[in-house]
């Protein structure tokens, strides 16, 4: 064959074999399409029906969008906002000029006043600038199903994050689809909207917001289980039941407790004490007169030292740490580690503080004997913060070595410390028997942490379990969790003498208070509070006081009350209003401020308040909030007298039997109940007194006229008097009033408050010594030698002395006008009869 005819054989092949290559090729490329598109179809119907990760990733994209537009919207009205000022106390002067001067600017711009809607402006504005973010969520919530973006809309509308503009009717909305969702948060929030008929939105259904809050605790949410709780404890919209709100309570503290062993070494530091509104004014009743002010808050004001700012306080402590003392600088350790409501935490200056102190120790080891313990507690808090990594990066040998080093010296904290490590094996080799000896050093030194360690090593053996009750018990005075804890399991499982379940739910619910980090809804409402923003302090302060916080109902109660001043008739002075009481006005729509305030006193007071007990008399008394009913008044002061010692409610009392109000008019009871506020505050001597004085002239002019008027008051017959007192005490008589684990924080340590007492202390001694100083240099020069002569004394004497003249001035000016106005009517008279009878001549 010729290579000619061979390559035409090749050609001849390629074009009969072409079209099935060509058929093939089609076939496969057309298969490949298909099962592209079968992928498709499949990969779409599984992201409709099973929710695609990408299908969600959209909705959750456009959340996150939304949120940062949020916070760049508040960035804005934030930078806007110009926080008032005018929060300080004002002397009466102040007051009085005050009004004065806003009189005469109303009068005077009265006719040029021209009505604005700039409030209107500004929501409407707010409202423009938010649309395109509540669009981007309102789609995500919709077409995404994203529920995240829903609860975020009703937070919007409902606590106006963000400075967004609050619209209750739109929260409620929004809520309320969530809620059928299933979503626990939201099936809370429509039962505490429906309990508290907040917004005028809906009706008040005690019925319905209990059925909301059930859905919810079941489902989880904290604030509901709270919730719950504090409704079955107390029967309200329910049956009481003990055995419920122990179920509900024990579950909020149970996650309290896994958080706060979640933490580094020693847990997570607990949060800081809430604030009771009235007690920066002195107490419901001012100083004296309250008894929820708590007593260091009123030696604090009661003595000459001035009040005087954080900052000078600071600057006064420091400029004695500079000069290496010892006590100063421990001192300012302290409150930067521990941090207070004035002085953030900062471990940075802790740290230098702590080291200066240890610095003094020699390098042969030496410890200065009078500074032993303050290296020791320096030491201790080197210890903590090496071991829970706070300021510096965790070193668990540095740690052991610094508590060993304290411990030697003392330190409670180191010696706890060094306990758990031997317990634990940390650093050194196990011994228990070792960590219990650490323990039981520091218990001697009333430290709560040791006290609660030790407790739990004796709950391991029968015979030492009494010792373990009363370690938890001591801890439990001191306000620690785990000592709560321990404290309502023993109660509920019936292992201490005198177990009771009321005991029980009361630590739970302690713990579940005290430990609000994850839910901290009262101290936002102190925030909003102190800048002003009075609706959402007082909407999240009656979100907590539903949930049973004593603190925050009393504060709900003090905001929303108008009964706080007597004098409100006297122009210029009592008719004027703080700038609190003139924003609380018809503050929240469907909130009756009256009977709403009359609730939280109430609620507050069946929580051992004493104040709010009183409180509930002067309502009752009053019909403020409810009708008029002077015994129900009668019985409020009684049990807050008898059972709780108020001065103020004995006065309350004495008062009612002096007047016959409420009660039979007997003399003598009223006299045993003035006595009785004067034994117990000294203070009220002035007004005590007064009242006996008008007592016993009412007394003695009703026996004069004639009306009856009981036996008289020097009476000594025993039998009379047990009787009086038997019928003064009343159905109360035999009551002894529980303890409760909520009440005040007497026992709680406060390093601000700390420092604040000291400060003042050392002011006051500088104070003496530089009056003793300049006594003694001024005692050779003094004639006269005047001894603890004061600057009052001599105001006193240079008064008394003005006094005398103007009264000697006076009585010159009476002489001289009787004396000389009949002189000269004697000489007148005498000159006509010499007139008459002429002299005669001899």
């Amino acid at each position: 064959m010729t290579r000619k005819q061979g390559s035409t054989c090749w050609k001849k092949k390629v074009v009969y074999l072409s079209p099935i290559i060509i058929g093939f090729i089609v076939q496969i490329v057309s298969a490949t399409e298909q099962q592209e598109s079968i992928q498709q179809v499949t990969t779409q119907i599984t992201s409709i029906e099973k929710g695609h990760v990408d299908f969600k990733n959209e909705g959750q994209d456009l959340y996150e969008q939304a949120r940062k537009q949020l916070q760049i919207i508040e960035e804005k009205y934030i930078n806007r906002t110009v926080k008032s000022t005018n929060n300080l106390k004002k002397s009466f002067t102040d007051r009085f000029f005050q009004k004065l001067i806003s009189y005469w600017q109303t009068s005077s711009s009265s006719s040029s006043m021209i009505p604005s809607n700039n409030k209107e402006e500004s929501d409407i504005s707010k409202r423009n600038d938010f649309q395109n973010a509540v669009t981007m969520l309102e789609k995500s919530a919709k077409e995404y199903q994203n529920n995240d973006a829903l609860l975020l809309l009703a937070e919007l509308n409902f606590f106006a994050k963000y400075s967004y503009p609050r619209n209750y009717k739109k929260a409620f909305d929004y809520y309320n689809e969530l809620a059928s969702k299933g979503n626990a948060t939201a099936q809370q929030m429509i039962g505490f909207i429906y309990s508290t008929g907040i917004g005028n939105v809906v009706e008040r259904d005690q019925a319905k917001a209990l059925l909301y809050h059930t859905f919810a605790a079941h489902g989880g949410d904290t604030m509901a289980e709270m919730t719950m709780g504090y409704r079955y404890l107390l029967g309200i919209g329910t049956e009481e039941s003990c055995e419920d709100a122990l179920y509900h309570y024990k579950n909020a503290a149970s996650k309290v407790i896994s958080y706060y062993l979640s933490g580094p070494p020693g847990g997570h530091t607990p949060p800081l004490s809430k604030v009771r509104l009235s007690e920066e004014n002195g107490g419901v009743y001012g100083y004296g007169a309250s008894v929820t002010t708590e007593k260091r808050l009123r030696h604090a004001n009661s003595g000459t030292e001035k009040s005087v700012g954080i900052d000078e306080i600071l600057q006064y402590w420091r400029y004695l740490a500079s000069k290496q003392d010892v006590d100063a600088q421990l001192m300012l350790g302290q409150v930067y580690y521990l941090g207070t409501r004035n002085v953030p935490r900062n471990f940075n200056e802790a740290l230098a503080f702590f080291y200066q102190i240890v610095d003094k120790v020699s390098v042969s080891g030496k410890v200065p004997t009078k500074r032993t313990k303050a290296i020791g507690q320096a030491a201790g808090y080197l210890g903590l913060m090496h071991w829970r990594g706070e300021g510096v990066k965790v070193n668990e040998r540095q740690a052991h070595k610094w508590f060993k080093f304290g411990a030697e010296l003392g330190d409670s904290i180191s010696q706890n410390n060094l306990g758990l490590m031997y317990l634990d094996g940390i650093v050194v080799d196990k011994n228990r028997e070792k960590a219990i000896e650490y323990f039981k050093k520091a218990a001697d030194q009333e430290n709560p942490h040791a006290q609660v360690n030790l407790a739990i090593e004796y709950t391991q053996n029968e015979a030492t379990m009494s010792l373990a009750i009363r370690l938890f018990t001591k801890a439990a005075d001191a306000k620690h969790l785990l000592a709560y804890w321990y404290l309502a399991h023993m109660n509920e499982q019936n292992m201490t003498p005198r177990s009771s379940c009321r005991v029980a739910v009361s630590y739970y619910k302690a713990i579940a208070e005290r430990g609000d980090w994850l839910n901290p809804t009262v101290e936002e409402a102190y925030t909003a509070y102190k800048d002003n923003d009075m609706e959402g302090a007082l909407l999240n302060y009656i979100l907590a006081a539903e949930r049973g916080y004593e603190v925050a109902q009393s504060n709900v109660a003090y905001i929303l009350d108008n009964d706080k001043k007597m004098l409100t008739h006297l122009p210029f002075i009592g008719s004027s209003k703080t700038e609190d009481e003139q924003q609380t006005t018809d503050i929240i729509d469907g909130l009756d401020k009256e009977e709403s305030a009359f609730i939280y006193w109430t609620r507050s007071a069946n929580q051992n308040n004493v104040d709010s007990r009183v409180k509930m008399g002067d309502y009752y008394y009053k019909g403020i909030g409810t009708s008029v009913d002077f015994e129900k008044a009668v019985s409020c002061y009684r049990f807050a007298a008898e059972m709780q010692g108020s001065p103020l409610a004995f006065w309350n009392l004495g008062w009612m039997y002096e007047n016959g109000i409420g009660v039979a008019k007997d003399f003598h009871l009223a006299k045993r109940a003035y006595d009785q506020a004067l034994s117990i505050d000294q203070d009220a001597y002035l007004p005590v007194k007064l009242s006996l004085i008008k007592m016993y002239i009412k007394y003695y002019w009703e026996w004069i006229t004639g009306q009856e008027v009981g036996p008289v008051f020097a009476s000594n017959d025993d039998d009379s008097k047990e009787k009086r007192q038997a019928k003064m005490t009343g159905e109360f008589g035999n009551n002894k009033q529980p303890k409760d684990v909520n009440d005040g924080n007497e026992n709680h340590y406060d390093i601000g408050e700390e420092m604040e007492r000291q400060y003042k202390m050392k002011r006051q001694k500088e104070r003496e010594e530089q009056e003793r100083l300049n006594q003694e240099e001024s005692f050779e020069d003094d004639p006269y030698r005047l001894d603890g002569v004061s600057e009052e004394d001599e105001l006193f004497e240079s008064l008394l002395i003005l006094a005398l003249c103007l009264l000697v001035g006076y009585l010159v000016y009476v002489r001289q006008f009787r004396f000389g106005g009949g002189n000269n009517n004697n000489n007148q008279r005498n000159d006509g009869l010499m007139a008459d009878n002429p002299p005669q001549q001899q």
